[in-house]
């Protein structure tokens, strides 16, 4: 398995647009590295962010909150995607306020999950 994450240089900057730095992603060390800056999952025109200059994808990333129900016996968990996703390949990253309170909601396991899948390189088919 193998996917590309585009970083930043920066960390929580929500104004941010620029993720220049291509992470290829192959191990768990490498998405460590990568992980510990802002990234996007797709490669951009000029490395700015932007719908429009949308050029490539590898991987999908979906977030889980958990903020579907207070019921922790209702949460998902990382090591519930194997089960949930048998013979898929994915990686799950804690998000940082991963059993945190968030929102005046109680701790709960907060994370994201990256699906790699082939190049896809229209946007609106990725959307």
């Amino acid at each position: 398995m193998e996917f590309s994450l585009y970083a930043a240089d920066c960390r929580n900057n929500p104004k941010n647009c620029l993720y220049h730095n291509e992470y290829k992603v192959d191990s768990k060390e490498a998405m460590v590295k990568a992980a510990s800056f802002d990234h996007v999952t797709a490669r951009f025109a000029k490395n700015y962010r932007n719908i429009g200059n949308f050029e490539l994808t590898n991987v999908a990333v979906m977030d889980c909150d958990n903020d579907h129900s207070e019921d922790p016996l209702s949460w998902i968990y990382p090591e519930n995607y194997d089960r949930l996703f048998p013979g898929v390949s994915f990686v799950v990253v804690p998000s940082r306020n991963n059993m945190k309170e968030k929102d005046g909601k109680a701790a709960r396991p907060r994370h994201h999950v990256y699906f790699p899948h082939g190049t896809m390189i229209d946007a609106k088919k990725y959307a």
